[in-house]
């Protein structure tokens, strides 16, 4: 996909950002900076604020100052919703397919903007290795949820052009706090959870927190069982005013018999003779399946402020993981009612170490400020076991009346070994300028070497790759005497690929670019935040496949996201708080070796979403009791790249409620419902089929001192 930007996109380059200048003085001098937004306070008399900036910019700046866009989930969001996942979190956040492929007890499914994105943990990439070594955050011990929309190279090296999720873990808290919650739900759902914290020493300076979750379910497809255990220690030590350490470690083990989702469009998405498949079959062998998996991290962030100018960050994290994962999918179907299947099998492990060192220098002359950021960060990985992947796996599978237990265990001989390395090492500088306090300017470049090794040589020759690649970006934004923030902004993205083109050469990085135009606005009247977005975003050096061989892929291939976003978080009044959201993306393929692609939407991609979630403390009598609901609507998709009658799978919308009773200060109990109408849908296609979640009713019981 390595072709040229058409000519309407521009491609900029550092000079380039006095265009920014010249384009964003343009817009009205409307009026100046307002507070900010974020979590939602269960003190109404407080103000919302968003700090998702630390994510966007790496450095303390409200999200009404980053000329980004920008959602943040609050601790108080999972709560409300019944969060058990960090896809689930993100259902309501503007610009986010959350949950596409349905119900998973495995893994987190999102796209931002259409397109990939990247997992971070307290801003440090985690796992994802050989494309099943997954690193997963438990819901449990998540402090919030920050999320970069659109490209982020140029501060976190190499990324898919979507953006990236910045998972915040719980850290220990000056005040002395703690909670022990159960609960049970659908599907034999129940979980304990116990999170601990406070001061260790009189004086304050040594904190500590401790939180622990267990959990045993079944479903939602036939078979489909899972068990998690987490606990997750961490400490907090002031050695002066000036330095300051934190260090985090979790542990987490689960033992899955996956969902098995993979469903073909016969029987799901297209009617049969038989009518359509059950949605809790599954096309795997229940009693064969697992994804059994281990990992372990441990970490710090370490702070020390040298002057009034400058301080130095430095965080870190090591990273460790094994898997046994065995998978049997539905492949194709061979008659009316029978399917053959396949098995994807991966047993081995995989570690990372990743570092990140920054310097923070402020300082101001005449009528401006400068907050600069140099960095310089580093990230291994490294995965190795042993893999199969089996295009024809036991008997045939009648899919309206299954008999599971026809099959053979996968022997040695099916076996080939896996053997990756990947590196990263980049340098950066930011610098962003005040000027009158009233316009915020930000410029960035970045420098990275990235090199990889995938050795399977049961199968493959080594395959070495060396990239190297300067990303930047830039923006622009207005502050007004009235809260309304508009900027202009530009970033970068870049994300090697690994496998060999059709002349045995190595692939070149996947890159993006996007131009976003958008607006913040914080008003003194309102307790909340309105930001709205409107955006182009390139994906190119895609990889197509030649319709005339299609053994081939080649990067000939480009896609263009082009859409608006919208969002408003507040408090309409003391007692009723609200989320709404409202996406308009079209996602389509700009240039393919397939004339018949060009033009049509990409697989899976929505062109409208929208939600709206609100909850109302009741007044008089009934004070203690409030109440939630949530509507999330999902334009429809298609599930193959030519944009097939056949393959459009139709627009959904789904019903959340949510009710909780505060017995008083200590004990509390809460029901939650997602899909409350339990309305049967294919949420998403792409060559396989997936049913969403089905309803899921889940009561909560929890003590907190």
């Amino acid at each position: 996909m390595d072709r040229k930007v058409p000519s309407t996109y521009p491609t900029l380059k550092p000079l380039t950002y006095v265009m920014l200048l010249a384009v964003a003085i343009s817009f009205p001098a409307i009026a100046n900076n307002a507070a900010t937004p974020e979590t939602t306070s269960e003190n109404s008399d407080e103000r919302i604020v968003v700090i998702g900036g630390n994510t966007a910019l790496k450095i303390d700046v409200p999200a009404a100052e980053t000329p980004r866009a920008l959602s943040e989930v609050t601790q108080q969001n999972l709560r409300d919703r019944g969060v058990r996942k960090i896809d689930e979190a993100m259902r309501y956040s503007a610009g986010v397919q959350a949950t596409p492929y349905g119900p998973d007890n495995i893994n987190d499914w999102l796209k931002i903007r259409g397109f990939e994105w990247s997992r971070y943990q307290d801003g440090l990439q985690t796992l994802k290795e050989s494309g099943f070594y997954g690193w997963q955050q438990e819901a449990y011990g998540v402090e919030r949820i920050e999320m970069l929309k659109g490209p982020a190279s140029m501060l976190y090296g190499q990324n898919p052009p979507g953006g990236l999720v910045n998972v915040i873990t719980k850290r220990p808290t000056r005040l002395k706090q703690g909670e022990v919650e159960v609960s049970y739900g659908s599907d034999d759902y129940r979980h304990l959870a116990m999170d601990t914290s406070g001061p260790v020493t009189d004086e304050g300076n040594v904190l500590y927190r401790l939180v622990g979750f267990a959990r045993k379910a079944n479903g939602p497809t036939d078979g489909a069982q899972s068990e998690r255990y987490y606990i997750a220690p961490s400490v907090s030590i002031d050695f002066s005013d000036n330095t300051h350490l934190t260090l985090l470690s979790s542990y987490m083990k689960d033992n899955t018999n996956q969902t098995s989702g993979f469903k073909l469009p016969y029987g799901t998405l297209h009617d049969t003779p038989y009518g359509k498949v059950d949605y809790k079959m599954s096309y795997g062998e229940p009693s064969y399946a697992a994804n059994n998996s281990e990992q372990f991290m441990v970490g710090y962030e370490f702070k020390h402020t040298f002057n009034d100018n400058w301080t130095f960050h430095q965080d870190m994290a090591y990273s460790y993981m094994n898997l046994l994962l065995r998978g049997a999918y539905g492949l194709s179907m061979i008659d009316d009612r029978h399917v053959n299947r396949g098995l994807t099998y991966r047993n081995g492990s995989a570690q990372s170490w990743a570092l990140d060192n920054r310097m923070v220098g402020n300082w101001s002359f005449d009528r401006f400020e400068h907050t600069l950021l140099l960095g310089i960060d580093y990230f291994t990985a490294n995965s190795r076991g042993k893999d199969a992947n089996l295009y024809s796996f036991g008997a045939p599978l009648d899919i309206f009346n299954p008999v599971y237990g026809n099959y053979q265990p996968i022997s040695d001989s099916d076996l080939f070994n896996h053997n990756t390395k990947r590196r990263q090492t980049g340098l950066y500088i930011q610098d962003q300028i005040r000027f009158d306090d009233k316009w915020i300017l930000l410029v960035g470049g970045r420098y990275d070497k990235a090199t990889s090794n995938d050795n399977q040589p049961d199968t493959y020759d080594t395959i070495n790759m060396n990239d190297s690649k300067y990303t930047q970006s830039a923006g622009l934004m207005y502050l007004s005497d009235i809260g309304f923030n508009p900027y202009i902004s530009y970033s970068e993205s870049f994300q090697p690929l690994s496998g060999r083109n059709n002349n045995n050469r190595p692939y070149e990085p996947q890159t993006g670019e996007q131009t976003e135009l958008g607006v913040k606005y914080v008003p003194d009247w309102f307790n909340g935040y309105i930001n709205a977005a409107v955006y182009e975003l390139y994906q190119k050096n895609t990889l197509t496949t030649d319709p005339v061989n299609p053994s081939v892929r080649t990067q000939t291939g480009e896609a263009r996201s082009r859409g608006f976003e919208f969002e408003a978080v507040g408090n309409a009044t003391d007692d009723l708080k609200f989320t709404a959201s409202y996406t308009l993306n079209e996602i389509i393929t700009t240039q393919s070796l397939n004339p018949q692609e060009i033009n049509k939407r990409l697989p899976a991609t929505p062109r409208n979403m929208a939600s709206l979630w609100a909850d109302y403390n009741l007044p008089g009598s009934l004070h203690g009791f409030t109440v939630g609901s949530g509507v999330r609507y999902i334009g429809s998709t298609y599930g193959d790249s030519t944009n097939t009658r056949e393959m459009k799978v139709p627009a959904y919308t789904l019903w959340d409620a949510m009710i909780r009773y505060d017995i008083n200060k200590e004990w509390q109990v809460q029901v939650n419902a997602n899909n409350l109408a339990n309305k049967k849908y294919v949420s998403a296609c792409d060559y396989w089929c997936y049913y969403g979640d089905g309803r899921t009713v889940t009561a909560k019981l929890s003590y907190h001192w």
